[in-house]
């Protein structure tokens, strides 16, 4: 179970009325050199507000 806090959660709308939300680790592990490597997640679903697809990148990361 990973950690919120370890994560940046970055909500844009798609569409109008349509949000998803994008989650990219805080910290990188020692094996990655910052700058060169990244790794984000999107969530699969469009939601009708900010507050929601911020609620589902939550959900997504307490699953890792």
């Amino acid at each position: 179970m990973a950690e919120i806090s370890q994560f940046s959660i970055v909500t844009y709308e798609r569409r109008p009325g349509l949000w998803r939300a994008a989650m990219t680790p805080v910290r990188r592990s020692g094996a990655f050199i910052l700058g060169r490597t990244t790794f984000s997640v999107v969530t699969p679903d469009d939601f009708t507000s900010e507050s929601d697809a911020k609620f589902a990148a939550e959900k997504i990361i307490r699953k890792l």
